[in-house]
């Protein structure tokens, strides 16, 4: 069953449900009690019953913050109303600081010029994603051979050949369908698995879109684990003999993302670690977190 997207949801009104017969009906409103559910699960979730991490308990609700912020905001009206003068000069104490030291903002500065790629991506070959299914009543799509794509990206992969490896570039279009009941369905890249940690700005989620495929991420993993290759040269060995210029955070996002697909082998490897009768282990130290292990 299809997970319902916001642009299924946007289509959804009173008199799409009136239009709809018994049988479809009942086939949208199963999906939406299903993305009900996981919606309140989601709600429910804390450190004590998923993988999220125990900071993720601390935080407010929007409803406690929006109380703090309407005392702070009436706080500050009853100084400007008592102090106004002290307010004046506070205002301009702050615009001189800033205009000396400047505030700088996080990420590319506005005005600042972009960095794009020398050479174009020229795809091989082009792979054509239809909507099989509604994505609201499950009916049998039919494929349009004059539908135009309603998004698309490149994807670099590495084959294996007799003699080596090559490298393709594949151009990915999606389309978009309509249901005889009148919806209208997206088809897109696929996601999976999630990862949180805690103290990590942002979580990595296995998906489909992306630049670097499965097998090219694989290599990058290869070098830097296994032949222990840094990032910055792990770059120049793949933009010199391989032809792909990737940045330095793509490397590092492909060599994580790699690690979470490997969850599920380590998983194996433990069990059959712990079943072994006789285990070769090397007494040597490491640090982690500023504690030996």
């Amino acid at each position: 069953m299809n997970r319902l997207s916001k642009e299924d949801l946007a289509q959804m009104n009173q008199d799409y449900f009136q239009s709809l017969d018994k049988e479809k009906l009942v086939q949208v409103a199963g999906k939406l009690h299903c993305l009900a559910v996981e919606q309140l699960e989601k709600l429910e979730q804390n450190s004590s019953n998923s993988s999220l991490p125990p900071s993720s308990d601390q935080f407010k609700s929007k409803e406690k913050v929006a109380s703090q912020e309407k005392r702070q905001r009436g706080s500050e009206a009853s100084i400007t109303e008592s102090q106004p003068e002290d307010k004046q000069v506070s205002e301009e104490i702050e615009k001189a600081k800033s205009k000396e030291f400047g505030k700088k903002l996080p990420g590319k500065q506005v005005g600042a010029k972009g960095i794009w790629r020398t050479n174009p991506l020229i795809a091989s070959q082009t792979v054509a994603h239809h909507p099989l299914t509604c994505a609201s009543c499950n009916s049998r799509l039919e494929i349009d051979p004059e539908a135009k794509p309603q998004m698309g990206y490149y994807v670099l992969e590495l084959e294996k050949l007799d003699s080596g490896i090559e490298l393709k570039c594949t151009l990915h279009h999606y389309y978009q369908a309509t249901c005889g009941c009148g919806h209208h369905t997206l088809s897109k890249p696929l996601a999976g698995y999630i990862s949180v940690v805690e103290g990590r700005s942002k979580d990595l989620c296995l998906q489909e879109y992306g630049l670097v495929g499965p097998m090219l991420a694989t290599f990058i993993a290869c070098l830097a684990v296994r032949y222990r290759m840094s990032r910055p040269k792990i770059r120049e060995l793949l933009n010199d003999w391989v032809g792909v210029s990737l940045s330095v955070g793509t490397i590092d996002r492909c060599i994580r993302e790699v690690g979470i697909a490997c969850s599920a082998v380590v998983e194996e490897l433990i069990v059959e670690l712990q079943s072994a009768e006789i285990i070769h282990l090397d007494e040597t130290p490491w640090y982690e977190r500023g504690k030996s292990r």
